[in-house]
Parts: C-alpha cells; sequence; structure tokens
C-alpha cells in the first residue's frame, strides 16, 4: 500500500517530468528504471530507503524522461549498433548533468544517495584500480570527482570526452570510442596474461 510520503514523492516526479508518468513501486526491482516507451517510471522498495536514494532515482529516471527520445536510443543500437550499457552510462551521465542544471537542489541528493549505495555495496566489491575503464567512468560520474577514482592518462581523456557530451548525438560518438577503448583495453590485459602465463612455463 502506498504510504502519505511516497504518495507526494510520485506526485512530485510528473511535475518534475512535465508529464503524466506512471509510477511503479516493485518490491522485485533491483534498481530504479524508466520505460521510455510506455512511460513507466519503476522504482525499487529498498531496505532502509532514504530519502537522498529516492529523489536520487526519482531525479535519475526523470532525467530519462526529459532526454533520452524512444526513436533515438532504438536508432542507436540498431542502426548505429553502439554496445547499449556503454551507451547507457555515457547518457547516465548527460541525463544526470541537465537535470542538475534544471533543479540544481537535486543535486545533494545525488551525492549523498550514491555515496550511501556503494557504502551497501550497490556497486559491487570490486577494488576501483580494477574496474575497467568503462566501469571506472560510471562510477566517476556517479560518485563526483572528489571519490578519487583512478584514471591512466588515457582514461582521462575519455572522462573529458564523457564530460563534454551535451546532445544524445554526442553520447553515440563517445560511446563509439569507448567501445574501442574497452576492446583495446581487455586485448592488452589477454596479451599481459598471456606473456605472464608464457614466462611461467618457459624453460630456466
Amino acid at each position: 500500500m502506498q504510504t502519505d510520503i511516497t504518495y507526494r514523492k510520485d506526485i512530485l516526479a510528473k511535475l518534475l517530468a512535465k508529464e503524466n508518468i506512471f509510477i511503479r513501486h516493485d518490491v522485485n526491482a533491483p534498481t530504479a528504471s524508466f520505460d521510455i516507451k510506455n512511460r513507466v517510471l519503476s522504482l525499487p522498495v529498498l531496505v532502509d530507503m532514504s530519502t537522498d536514494i529516492y529523489d536520487l532515482m526519482v531525479g535519475h529516471e526523470v532525467g530519462h524522461a526529459l532526454w533520452t527520445l524512444l526513436e533515438d536510443w532504438e536508432s542507436a543500437i540498431s542502426v548505429e549498433e553502439v554496445n547499449k550499457q556503454i551507451l547507457n552510462i555515457v547518457e547516465d551521465a548527460r541525463i544526470e548533468k541537465k537535470i542538475k542544471r534544471m533543479y540544481p537542489g537535486i543535486t545533494k541528493s545525488f551525492i549523498s544517495g550514491y555515496r550511501n549505495l556503494y557504502n551497501r555495496e550497490f556497486f559491487g566489491t570490486t577494488p576501483l584500480w580494477e574496474l575497467s575503464v568503462i566501469d571506472k567512468i560510471n562510477l566517476h560520474f556517479k560518485m563526483g570527482a572528489t571519490f578519487g577514482v583512478p584514471f591512466n592518462k588515457d582514461e582521462e581523456e575519455a572522462v573529458t570526452l564523457v564530460d563534454g557530451v551535451e546532445t544524445f548525438e554526442d553520447a553515440v560518438r563517445v560511446t563509439k570510442i569507448l567501445q574501442q577503448m574497452y576492446v583495446n583495453q581487455q586485448l592488452q590485459d589477454l596479451d599481459d596474461t598471456s606473456h605472464e602465463q608464457w614466462m611461467r612455463r618457459a624453460p630456466s
């Protein structure tokens, strides 16, 4: 049953999105999501879900409602053939930047909410320095620069590219660059692993 506070938050989400989107509270949902075709904002029911986490998830998905267009998304995946997960990370960074600009007061909730989720191991337990460049970029833009995600020189250039994304077309272009960077990183890791295995097998 919907509580008074969730009802009021649902009304706020509709106001922020500037349309009568449908809000669904799903006990089985692992995280928040927005169905850009059917205009449904799904929110998880988390244990000890703080106001900041709730506002963060609402603000994030409202960003998709406002700026992620179905036809653009489908074209990027089916025509441009970009990786959906990488595109989603770049698009997340873009729409969160725009929602914070439109509603500056929500910025504090984003910072506090993401830190809370990170401490709950919502993003996993892999040490920061062992993450792929894509995962590091995702955490950097969600947690903020002060969180201290480590980047090498090439990765810092990728961060600058994502930071400069303003349009969906920009997001697609940068996604293609990140895809190639990710592939190159995986190939390098494979080469390093193969070299180490060869060294262990080489006669002394």
